[in-house]
């Protein structure tokens, strides 16, 4: 049996992270959790996801930062991360995909439309 891909949902806003985590699972993903942006770095060493939904606006480090932080690690370069955020200005996306992110996807949103993100980076 293939392993299942793993992801961390990196959100402050618990119903997202429900909703998320019991969608992905349901289409055969493992999800981890994390309720700010310095606990998504730590949890990107530790359990090296293949790909990460990562709002934008958390505490501690917000979700622009943590992207910074992870992709300084290594292995980490081509990890591919996603921005999830109502903050839905020009300058904030800018700064999100100029950090690394890979692509950005507006709240609300619809977990289909998650998912078929997930689908085109981890060839699903």
């Amino acid at each position: 049996m293939d392993k299942k891909p793993l992801i961390l949902v990196a959100d402050d806003e618990e119903d997202i992270k429900i909703v998320l985590e019991m969608y992905l699972e349901t289409v055969g993903c493992e999800v981890v959790t994390s309720y700010d942006g310095l606990d998504a770095v730590e949890k990107v060493k530790e359990r090296k996801p293949d790909l990460v939904l990562m709002d934008i606006m958390m505490p501690i480090i917000d979700g622009i930062e943590a992207v910074k932080q992870i992709k300084a690690i290594p292995e980490c370069k081509d990890l591919p991360i996603i921005m999830l955020s109502a903050a839905a200005q020009s300058n904030m996306i800018k700064r999100a995909m100029e950090a690394g992110a890979t692509d950005y996807i507006s709240k609300p949103f619809e977990p289909d439309m998650v998912y078929a993100v997930v689908k085109k980076f981890l060839n699903l």
